[in-house]
């Protein structure tokens, strides 16, 4: 009798780590569904660390606009340049749940709902803020998976004007050692008469935790550390080496009123493993008048200090790396005397009061570097630090619907990282029956009410806000 073949087996190494970790994240995210032993396996921190392995440093680009009207065609989807690797994908209004907003007045801002960046990326996952309801989403690109974070701790902000030293600051990281995403989040309430904080705390979020590892899961865990001032609210902060780091001062001009001057201008970093703040020194060349025109970003996983503009150095662009303790220069981009070309990119727009081009990521091991206006892009440029050569990699109008409003583009990694749970309506079932009936008042009641009544308490903001989340669309 002839024995019967049979078919070889793949050990489940390989498997995982040569055929799963080289799939797309939506494949991936997908094959969970398949069975249990796939999902645990697929769910794994070994998984997703040794498909970071396989994918990360390699930058993809997204687009944040306020709305997502028409389709662009095969045509123009055709024409995304290699070094980008993918056709930029959007982030609107769309992509979120429908949110109670709350505004400072009793007649509604003008305009939509709109997303903003507010942490850089960070092993996959970005932190986005839908403005103007002022809730956070923790999103994972790759999959299109979004999670928002819970109320934190209020800044007893009331107006706009009071923005200046009454507000929250969050940044998103990894912790290594336990290989969880953490945000951390800085809020202030007031300063004194010298422009210092008068009132600040800390605190922090373990974005996928399961409820094993951290008795504090789902909710925000206070810390004692404390900023040695404050950190600059209308800028994304950045999570590199460990460290989540904000342009930050130490005082503002209490005379000024609105719009204070910043005085003592410094570099914060906080770590993510040991939840310590502490400040990083600029490069030894820098003042505080050249550090007016500067900001902070990631590339090729090290902390980048971008300046330019500076006083007596109206077209030089300086892109400082730090190395460990060390700030080196990676290059500088003299716009006055390179090619015509260079010099438009990097002085359109500008204004004595920021820079407009940003840096993006480093490509092509390390010869080529992405630029793009900060506010209103309209093209993705390649500058060659050799050759001081400029390249336009995308036009960004040609792939954007003329009735769009294209406000940032930011770029990710492909990742499986999840953005861990989103609160559950069973919640409030198994609370008293109190809160049981009031929840079901609540969800009866017109959106235009329940705007002023989400500014009651905690515990009615979350009630409001779970009803909201399950009464809108399903986004997966």
């Amino acid at each position: 009798m002839a024995s019967t073949r049979r078919c070889p087996v793949l050990p489940d190494e390989i498997i995982s780590d040569e055929i799963f970790a080289r799939l797309p994240a939506k494949s991936v995210l997908g094959f969970r569904c398949l069975s249990r032993a796939w999902a645990a396996t697929l769910s794994s921190d070994d998984l997703i660390d040794c498909y970071h392995a396989h994918h990360g440093g390699r930058p993809k680009i997204f687009r944040i606009q306020n709305e997502s009207h028409g389709d662009v065609d095969e045509e123009a989807k055709s024409c995304a340049p290699p070094p980008i690797g993918v056709f930029p994908i959007a982030v609107t209004a769309d992509w979120f749940p429908r949110c109670v907003t709350v505004f400072w007045d009793e007649t509604p801002a003008p305009g939509p709902t709109h997303p903003s960046l507010s942490a850089t990326r960070c092993r996959g996952l970005v932190l986005l803020e839908l403005v103007p309801t002022g809730i956070h989403f923790v999103c994972n690109p790759s999959t299109g998976q979004k999670r928002a974070l819970p109320e934190g701790r209020t800044t007893g902000c009331r107006s706009p004007r009071e923005l200046s030293h009454k507000y929250a600051s969050l940044g998103l990281g990894y912790d290594a050692p336990t290989r969880r995403h953490k945000v951390v989040r800085v809020y202030y309430s007031g300063s004194d008469s010298e422009g210092r904080p008068a009132s600040m705390g800390c605190e922090v979020y373990v974005v996928n935790a399961r409820d094993e590892d951290d008795s504090a899961a789902g909710s925000w865990r206070p810390v004692t550390s404390r900023p040695a001032g404050w950190v600059e609210p209308y800028r994304p902060s950045v999570f590199a080496q460990g460290h989540v780091y904000w342009l930050g001062y130490r005082k503002h001009d209490p005379r000024r009123g609105y719009g204070r001057r910043q005085e003592k201008i410094m570099i914060v970093s906080f770590s993510m493993s040991q939840e310590t703040f502490g400040t990083v020194s600029p490069p030894a060349a820098m003042d505080d008048e050249a550090l007016r025109m500067r900001c902070l970003t990631e590339l090729g996983g090290e902390l980048c200090l971008f300046s330019g503009g500076s006083p007596g150095h109206e077209h030089r662009y300086d892109v400082w790396l730090l190395h460990s303790t060390t700030w080196d220069l990676y290059c500088r981009i003299e716009a006055g005397m390179a090619s015509p070309e260079v010099n438009r990119v990097m002085r359109s727009g500008r204004n004595i009061y920021d820079i407009n081009t940003l840096p993006l990521a480093i490509t092509d091991n390390g010869r080529r570097i992405l630029l793009a206006r900060n506010d209103w892009p309209k093209d993705v440029w390649a500058y060659t630090p050799l050759t001081g050569d400029i390249e336009k990699l995308l036009d960004l109008d040609s792939v954007v619907d003329c009735k769009n409003w294209l406000l940032e583009v930011a770029v990710y990694e492909e990742n499986v990282a999840s953005p861990g749970r989103q609160l559950s309506r069973d919640i409030v079932l198994t609370s008293s029956l109190s809160t049981q009936a009031l929840s079901l008042v609540l969800r009866l009641l017109p959106e235009r009410t329940l705007r002023r009544l989400i500014c009651v308490c905690r515990s009615w903001c979350t009630m409001i806000a779970i009803h909201l989340w399950y009464a809108g669309p399903d986004l997966e």
